[in-house]
């Protein structure tokens, strides 16, 4: 029998951790920075939509022939941060009746007299120029008469385009200005 028989004996193994520290901070690093463009980009798609501009589309029929139902367009608010609504502007409101948003135009400013008789509408006694209508429209203009009153400091008057189809100012009165939400412009 041979005496020298040789037992391998490996070095000794250092303790097996239950994580891998080096590794564990490049994963949290790498989730940190997910987390941080993530939340980076929530902010600023809520800061665009609220603050700048957002997609709409047009649903009925209270601006024909203007704009049509299903045309889709850009509200952009941020030139109302700067400016107050111009006379002739297409705007987006929160519609009192409702709450929702609708789109009309602009037809008086605060400071203005505002008066519907059977021929049309009238801003400071002067019949209002509507290129924009149709014969039908202008003549639906006289349908609901309003006497003639003076809009507040912060108050618009808005109609719809279709006059014989749109309710707007006529039905709830002058919108206040903190309201009107922006103005649209076409995108297609």
């Amino acid at each position: 029998m041979n005496t020298t028989d040789t037992i391998d004996i490996a070095p000794p193994q250092p303790a097996r951790r239950w994580f891998n520290f080096p590794a564990l901070m490049l994963e949290t690093r790498q989730a940190y920075v997910g987390f941080c463009i993530i939340l980076w980009s929530i902010l600023a798609y809520l800061f665009i939509s609220h603050f700048i501009m957002m997609r709409v589309e047009i649903k009925g029929a209270s601006m024909w022939p203007t704009l049509l139902d299903g045309q889709r367009y850009i509200l952009y608010r941020c030139p109302y941060l700067f400016r107050s609504p111009q006379k002739g502007e297409i705007v987006v409101i929160r519609d009192p009746e409702d709450h929702d948003f609708s789109i009309k135009r602009v037809v008086a400013v605060p400071g203005e007299t505002v008066e519907i008789r059977r021929s049309g509408v009238y801003i400071n006694n002067t019949k209002l120029p509507e290129p924009y209508l149709t014969s039908f429209s202008a003549y639906a203009s006289g349908n609901r008469l309003i006497k003639a009153h003076r809009l507040g400091p912060n108050d618009f008057f808005v109609l719809g385009d279709n006059r014989d189809r749109s309710a707007d100012s006529r039905i709830y009165g002058a919108v206040p200005r903190d309201s009107i939400l922006g103005c649209i412009h076409k995108t297609d």
